[in-house]
């Protein structure tokens, strides 16, 4: 195996990768650090010296989920004052897919590092409305009106398969979501 294969950062991204793809199909409780190495292609024992274990490399992988959707929406000119153009299913949904899966396994600390870290867009759009409204601190109207975005957002996320079957959704349809 070459060293640009085996280098600490390259199994450190590998790891990542391999987590955030698998998180977000079985959640955190049923993944196993030996479901993340194979799917790496690396050794288990790698995940504990590089994160001290498996809940050392999901707290890296709900950081890099959040910091790559962030990435995302300021390439699409998504902010809390410009929601873009294109149609809210082109986001990639294995964020919302793994944080919902974290939230239905109990893992509530994977979901509060984005907010730790400064990466929750919600937190962040709450913020900025705040300010735009000159209010000191963000009122029951606004916390709602994002509330029902995040809804939205998430449900898609989780429901869209099943909302393709029963409503015949097709390429054109989804344009207009």
């Amino acid at each position: 195996m070459s060293k640009n294969r085996r280098g600490r950062k390259n199994v450190e991204k590998r790891l990542i990768d391999s987590a955030s793809f698998l998180v977000s199909s079985v959640g955190p409780n049923q993944l196993t650090i030996r479901d993340i190495a194979d799917h790496a292609g690396v050794n288990h024992a790698q995940i504990h010296h590089y994160f001290g274990g498996k809940k050392g490399l999901l707290m890296a992988t709900y950081k890099q989920l959040a910091f790559e959707h962030v990435q995302q929406l300021e390439r699409r000119k998504i902010s809390p004052t410009n929601l873009g153009e294109e149609p809210l299913s082109m986001i990639t949904d294995d964020y919302f897919k793994a944080i919902i899966r974290a939230v239905l396994d109990d893992q509530m600390e994977l979901v509060r590092v984005q907010i730790d870290s400064n990466l929750s867009m919600s937190r962040q759009t709450l913020k900025q409305l705040t300010k735009i409204k000159k209010l000191k601190k963000p009122n029951s109207e606004m916390k709602s009106a994002i509330a029902i975005a995040m809804v939205v957002e998430f449900g898609l996320a989780a429901m869209e398969q099943y909302i393709d079957e029963v409503l015949e959704m097709n390429s054109s349809d989804k344009k207009v979501f």
